[in-house]
């Protein structure tokens, strides 16, 4: 299983790291809009960075696949009632749920 989510990860990072030569982004001003307008390919970069974020201020390495989408489906239903929101709003009220 780890080795399954490590490969997932990095093939989505190469698709990430594509989009990441094309423009530069804040993500403390990414709204829940933009990132629902966004393709599936762009979504899951954000998914990455968002569980790299948390883990890095957390200061843990370790990553829990089945924790994890359990936290970007919080996040995402979360989003659906508040378009609004910017990302880090939408993580910060899911991790006080």
């Amino acid at each position: 299983m780890i080795r399954l989510v490590s490969i997932a990860l990095a093939v989505a990072g190469l698709g990430l790291a594509g989009q990441a030569l094309t423009a530069e982004v804040d993500m403390s001003k990414v709204t829940c809009k933009e990132v629902g307008d966004m393709p599936a390919a762009k979504t899951i970069g954000v998914a990455m960075w968002v569980n790299g974020y948390v883990h890095g201020k957390a200061g843990s390495a370790m990553i829990d696949g089945d924790k994890a989408h359990a936290n970007a489906e919080k996040v995402a239903a979360y989003c659906k009632s508040n378009t609004s929101a910017t990302l880090a709003d939408a993580m910060e009220a899911v991790s006080k749920m």
